[in-house]
Order: C-alpha cells, then structure tokens, then sequence
C-alpha cells in the first residue's frame, strides 16, 4: 500500500479493549483471543501509510484516550452504542475520521458517516437470520442502510454469514467474505485416538461466552443426563460472562464435580486445553448471531473431535460423522448421545479427528483482514478491481455443499 497522507482511519469495536490487548502482548508476548496480534500488526503496519489509526472501543469499564505508540491511538468510550447515541457521535467528532471502519452492525454510525461525508465500510463477524417481524423489519432497515453508496463495502466472517446478509436484501457485489491468516495449522498436530482411559475419566472443553444462548445450559443438562445413565466425564468452561450464575447452577444440578469455569485464558492456554481435551463442544442456540467461531477453527486445528449444536451458520460445511457430530439446539438429550459416541466409539472419534484438517482447509477464505483494509485505504482502479473481484457476486468461492447424515449413536 503506497502512502495515503491525510487519512485517519477510525475503527469503531463494541468491545474489545484494544489498549489492554497492546499491553497484554508488549508485556508477555501473549493474546488474550485469536487474532488479536495479527489484527495489533496489521494495525501497526496500516498506521505506517497513514496519518492515524485509532480504535475506538464503545463498551470499556473506563473513558481513556491514549497513544499506544506514533501513529497508533486507543480510545474508550465507556458507553451503550445502542442507547447512548448522542456520546458516540461526540466521541467519533473528536477524532475526525476520513475513514470509519464500522466492526459491527450499528445503523448510527453509518449514519453518523453518511452525515459527515466520511468513507465507511462495516466489518462483521456476525449472522442475519430469522426472527419475528421486528427483526425481518430491523434487517430490512439495515439492508437499506448498507446498500446505499455512502457504504464503500460490507465484509463478513465466513460464507454462510456473508450469504444471510444478502438473504436480508445486501448486493451481492458490495459482501466480501473473509478471514484470518492462520499461523497454526492441522498439519502441525496428529491425529488423535481415543485412548483407554475409562469413559468417566474424559474430558470435554467448551470455549466461550458463558451465556445461556451460547447453548452452556444445554451441556449441563447433557451432563446431568449422562450422569444419570452412570457416566461421569469431566467439562471444563473456558470464557468470560455470567460466571456467578453457572456456578451456582453447576452447584444446583450436583455437577460440582465434574464441571470447572476456569474464566478467561490466554489463547495459547486456550489451545492447549483443547488439545488436551477429549471433545470440544459449540452448543450455540440459532438466537445467537453466530458467524463462524473461531472456536471452531481452532478445535480443527488441533484435531480434538467437534459436536456442534445445528446453528443455522454450522450447517452445510461438515459432513456429519466424518468431520463432525452435530445435535439439535437446546436438544440436552441429543447432545448426550453425541458426547457418549465420541467417548465410547474409537473408530468414529479416529475418523473425525483425522478429517479436521480437510474439514479446516475447507473453510480458508483468500481475503483477510489486512488485504481488505489496506486495498481499501488504496483506493486504486486496481485496489477497488480486488474487491469487487471477490466480492460474493463475482467470486466462485468453492462452497462444497455437505448433506448431513444421522447423528450417530444413541444413549443406551
């Protein structure tokens, strides 16, 4: 990217405290979440051909205005986007942006972009999906927003949640799907065996918020399940949120035990725990506005056989029970038959465990988050050409359309 002299580039986060993300990782080298020493690097690469970078983070425990080295700015707003709408545009004022970078779907600072003549494209990691009429109406309104030339572009986590923005009404042409680069890969792992330690003395990892729409309730009433069919693994909660209130219902349902709620953990902590595990579970329920989890990516990764829940976002990419079990949301019963197949059936937990790296390769994207930002700020024939070129109209993304067979196995 040759220099832009004169831009300052704003990107607008709902939470995600980018000053304690730099401190952490200038500090101890270590990152809280995939992708946030990558997206750090970038920045610092970006800010070198511009005038300044700033994050702008809306959901901090503080207000803060810091400069995390030249070129390099961090900002807290310590507000509701959604509510507190007359601080935000203050706050996004202050900065004078030429360029917003819009990292969720808030109808205001678009509008706050259109108003001020200020280029704008949104960067999402989330789903458009269903819904009763408020929500059909709320999507209707956002397609209109995105849709009008004051939006350079929309990107998307992934395919499927790329696909559910143009279910909404989005141009095809204006999506562009993308992804991380991924220093760690399948290849640096081999395939797991089930092992013969005793059913009761397995494992199993779940990795991320602690919320009930995050489907954690639903592994808990699986574990109470099992339990009462005389089976016992061990289940360990990695993630931030209501912990106060799953300890107290692990405690209730006598899973005290069985259960530990570690917090949050360093992702390369988080990776180990998952390797180490003997499954890793994604329960999320279809209210949640999933993408595609990087848990996901990262349990592929390390070859620890998956059993996802059948969010909207899952489906059509994993051929079930060869890359990974799945169960209906909510369904606890389900989700008990798929954790006693894994951790009593050898030769289908080897066959998951050895087809994660096919399975992980299929879900690689050739945009990522740098490509996308640094062709933007470009702003070239050339560089506008790339985008367009892979957006989700004009690129032949190679999707292969799995069909889903039976979840396997049944409690006995």
């Amino acid at each position: 990217m040759s220099n832009q002299a004169g831009i300052r580039l704003v990107i607008l986060q709902y939470a995600g405290d980018m000053r304690e993300t730099y401190q952490l990782l200038s500090q101890s080298g270590k990152q809280q979440y995939f992708g946030h020493k990558y997206i750090l690097e970038s920045t610092i690469a970006i800010r070198q051909q511009v005038d300044e970078v700033i994050f702008v983070c809306c959901r901090t425990s503080s207000k803060y205005d810091e400069v995390l080295e030249p070129g390099l700015r961090a900002v807290g707003g310590n507000l509701d986007p959604y509510k507190d709408t007359k601080s935000l545009f203050k706050l996004l004022d202050q900065q004078k942006p030429t360029h917003l970078i819009v990292h969720f779907p808030l109808f205001s600072a678009f509008k706050w972009a259109k108003r001020n003549r200020v280029k704008a494209m949104g960067l999402f990691a989330d789903s458009f999906q269903g819904g009763g009429l408020i929500t059909k109406l709320r999507h209707a309104r956002l397609s209109r927003l995105l849709n009008d030339k004051a939006v350079d572009l929309i990107a998307n986590h992934g395919l499927s949640s790329c696909h559910s923005l143009e279910d909404i009404g989005v141009k095809s042409d204006k999506i562009i799907p993308w992804d991380y680069p991924y220093e760690t890969t399948p290849n640096d792992f081999v395939p797991k065996s089930l092992g013969n330690t005793g059913i009761n003395e397995r494992n199993i990892v779940y990795v991320g918020a602690i919320h009930e729409v995050k489907g954690v309730s639903d592994i808990l009433n699986a574990l109470v399940i099992l339990r009462d069919a005389g089976v016992t693994p061990n289940l360990t909660l990695i993630g931030k949120g209501e912990l106060d209130l799953f300890r107290a219902e692990v405690n209730r349902l006598g899973l005290d035990k069985q259960v530990v709620l570690t917090g949050g953990l360093p992702n390369d902590q988080v990776l180990e725990k998952m390797r180490w595990a003997d499954v890793v579970v994604v329960p999320s329920r279809h209210v949640y506005p999933e993408g595609l989890p990087l848990t996901i990516y990262e349990a592929l990764t390390v070859r620890t056989p998956l059993i996802l829940s059948d969010h909207p976002m899952f489906l059509q990419k994993f051929e079930l029970g060869k890359d990974v079990l799945m169960f209906p949301e909510k369904d606890a019963v389900a989700l008990a038959r798929c954790i006693k197949t894994l951790l009593t059936d050898a030769e289908i937990y080897g066959t998951l465990s050895l087809n994660s790296a096919d399975a992980w390769t299929r879900l690689q994207l050739p945009v990522k988050w740098h490509n996308l930002i640094g062709q933007w700020i470009t702003d070239t024939p050339e560089s506008r050409q790339f985008l367009f070129r892979h957006s989700l109209g004009q690129c032949s993304y190679q999707q292969q359309q799995l069909k889903a067979s039976p979840v396997l196995s049944t409690l006995s």
